[in-house]
């Protein structure tokens, strides 16, 4: 730079356009950097193309006005024409991204075209563009002294067209200006509209003033650009104190989300791992957490113990107060419970009225270990025992509670709850209220019911099940029917107790299956006899579950089955014991009633066993009284008074045949004459027969007397 001062006649213009040349290069450079970073706008990028040839314009202008020779400054002229001439395609780009409004494709390619075009012409003319000839002239004299080099020529018609053009596209930026102003961006197109028409008169200045008047003023088209680059640095600061500001509030938004996520991080992880009424540890939680007691016991040789705790009457309490009162219950007794645990144990609810105690090491010895266990178990049923003071009621809950020693060979954590599940399965059997310790035969015990409930599933497709009849006669010997008895032969276990797989078949809900599979075999064997004409008594007796007598279904589906059958009702006695009236006797009433009227022969069965009151008997549409075995088997010639005869009194004043099983000598069969019983059946008798079997039986015994039946036994 010194040396071009040196070179040139340096002044005071001069150096003014060498300063504006170096501002115009600096926000080129600056924006160039902005533009490549942010390259899907290229309003920076318009922008420092339009710097850069301004800064190359006033660079040129200043060697020019500076030259001592005509052919410097003609080739400084000829760069400032190329420069002009590139800036237009540059301007309109700039302008079409700062009004948000992108110029035609059309119209800046035929601007790019036309640019290009004079480009060319001005590199290939002799002289520039602008002039078809240019010769030296008198410097022109600035009012401070300063001479700047002048030429003069003849102007081009190419250089007449540059400026018609340069004209268009400032008129085009103004109304762009103006179009932004009127829709609201009244700030943003203000200012481009100041500084377009700055530029606009600087050209007009440099184009009347000077070349057309001749006047001795230099162009100014250099300074006026000053002003683009004021408003690009103004809107740059105004778009880095927003961005500054859009950061700002995005990290106070990012901060307050990953607050709310962390908290609801921590509210899901709460909620994946504890219970949401009672707050204690789920199932889940529980499992993760046995699960490192078991590594811990199996590091320190010690036994620890769970403790499962059902609730004995919570379903009661939640069926008659409501779910708000069974939730209340809930609540209080998770409190007893964590009161009444150890300080190092760990209490939760598996879900229900099932909570489970985890007791960390208790012992080094596994039998001391579940005598400590089974003592914190006693404390807890006997605070459990306590009634409960719920919304001014007082309700007496109690518990069973299963316990399970811990480490077991390689039992994982399920396996353990799975023993301490069988306990309390055990506990509850006992009578409830009770604590049961995990023995080895539970879970043996537990795996043949477990094989019993899948051959149950299976036996009925595996024709598994048959019929057994046990004959019944009168007193005087004639057969009067028969019970219908029922055999499973399991392809393993051999053959399988009734007493053994009737309560899995109830628990599992396959009684209603196994139940209709009875009554369509005894209609097939009573439609069978039938047809060959064989006489066996008119009745069968078929035994009924509770569970089938409490579904809303039983008396219709019956009903379809025996007329399917052809086969009157009043051939089928149905056998219910008194365990089916417990639950809900008017629901069983109605069905029994049902059952009467439809012609079901009805029958109580062990009668003098359960919990049924006489006042409750005499409302039953009952046929026949069954007595129990075990008051036959307590007939004695010693008991004047026994109990089997008062059953008797009681059928015959309330109408009923009494009939009594489980007759098996020829002194309970005289007793019981002599007491006033009707029908006997037994082993005395009989034992159950196949149908075959049955059958012949019958044809011996149709018309033989008691005499004749006593003797072939």
């Amino acid at each position: 730079m010194q040396d071009l001062a040196n070179h040139l006649n340096f002044g005071y213009f001069t150096a003014a356009l060498l300063a504006t040349a170096a501002v115009a290069f600096g926000a080129g450079v600056q924006f160039l950097v902005i533009g490549v970073r942010q390259r899907r706008d290229p309003t920076h990028l318009a922008f420092a193309v339009l710097c850069l040839c301004i800064a190359t314009l006033a660079c040129s202008n200043a060697v020019m006005d500076a030259a001592d020779s005509p052919a410097l400054a003609i080739l400084a002229l000829r760069i400032l024409c190329a420069a002009a001439v590139l800036a237009l395609p540059a301007l309109m780009l700039f302008v079409g991204g700062y009004t948000g409004r992108p110029v035609d494709r059309y119209l800046l390619g035929t601007v790019c075209a036309l640019s290009l075009w004079l480009f060319w012409i001005n590199l290939h003319s002799p002289y520039s563009m602008l002039d078809t000839t240019l010769h030296e002239a008198a410097p022109t004299v600035l009012p401070w002294g300063e001479a700047l080099y002048t030429l003069e020529g003849t102007p081009s018609a190419w250089g007449h067209a540059f400026r018609w053009l340069s004209y268009a596209i400032f008129l085009w930026a103004m109304y762009r200006a103006a179009r932004q102003y009127r829709d609201g961006q009244r700030l943003r197109g203000a200012m481009l509209g100041v500084c377009l028409l700055i530029q606009f008169l600087a050209l007009l200045w440099g184009a009347i003033v000077v070349n057309t008047l001749g006047k001795p003023y230099p162009s100014i088209d250099a300074f006026a650009f000053l002003s683009f680059v004021l408003l690009m640095s103004l809107l740059l600061a105004s778009q880095m104190h927003s961005h500054a500001l859009q950061l700002e509030r995005t990290a106070s938004e990012l901060r307050a989300e990953a607050e709310i996520r962390r908290e609801a991080e921590l509210d899901l992880r709460h909620a994946a791992y504890h219970d949401a009424l009672t707050g204690l540890p789920n199932r889940l939680r529980a499992l993760y957490i046995l699960a490192d007691l078991l590594a811990d016991a199996a590091q320190s040789d010690q036994y620890g113990a769970v403790l499962m705790i059902d609730l004995d009457n919570f379903k009661t309490i939640n069926d008659s107060l409501g779910h708000h009162a069974g939730d209340r219950v809930l609540e209080t007794i998770a409190d007893s419970l964590l009161a009444a645990a150890p300080s190092a144990s760990t209490v939760a609810r598996l879900g229900g009225d099932e909570f489970v105690v985890l007791l960390g090491t208790l012992d080094e010895d596994a039998d001391t270990a579940a005598t400590r266990a089974m003592q914190v178990a006693e404390r807890m049923l006997e605070r459990l025992a306590t009634p409960l003071a719920i919304d001014s009621r007082v309700l007496g809950i109690g518990a069973s509670i299963g316990v399970a020693v811990f480490p077991n060979l390689d039992a994982g954590a399920a396996d353990i709850i799975r023993c301490a599940d069988i306990a309390l399965y055990r506990a509850k059997s006992a009578g409830r209220n009770a604590a049961r310790l995990f023995l080895p035969h539970m879970q043996r015990d537990a795996d043949a019911r477990l094989e019993l409930e899948r051959g149950l599933r299976t036996a009925l497709e595996r024709q598994e099940f048959s019929l057994r009849f046990q004959p019944q006669v009168d007193m005087r010997g004639r057969p009067v029917g028969a019970e219908a008895l029922l055999r499973w032969k399991h392809p393993r276990l051999g053959e399988v107790s009734p007493a053994t797989f009737i309560p899995v078949a109830e628990e599992t809900g396959l009684i209603h299956a196994l139940g209709a599979w009875v009554i369509a075999e005894v209609c097939n064997h009573v439609r069978e006899w039938r047809r060959l004409g064989m006489d066996f008594g008119g009745r069968i007796a078929v035994n009924v579950s509770p569970w089938q007598i409490a579904h809303p279904q039983f008396v219709p589906n019956i009903e379809a089955q025996v007329k399917a059958a052809g086969i009157e009702p009043s051939a089928l006695t149905l056998e219910l014991t008194e365990s089916a009236l417990l639950n809900d006797f008017d629901t069983a009433l109605r069905t029994l009633h049902q059952l009467s009227a439809i012609g079901f022969r009805l029958a109580l069965d062990d009668f003098g066993t359960g919990y049924s009151s006489l006042a409750y008997l005499q409302q039953l549409p009952l046929d026949e009284l069954k007595i129990d075995r075990t008051f036959i088997s307590a007939l004695q010639p010693a008991i004047t008074d026994p109990l089997a005869g008062f059953i008797v009194d009681i059928g015959r004043r309330l109408g009923m045949t009494t009939i009594a099983e489980g007759v098996e000598t020829r002194q309970q069969r005289i007793m019981l004459e002599t007491l006033g019983c009707d029908i006997v059946q037994g082993y005395f008798i009989s034992l159950p027969l196949t149908a075959d079997d049955f059958q012949r039986w019958m044809t011996r015994h149709a018309t033989a007397s008691e005499v004749a039946v006593i003797s072939d036994f």
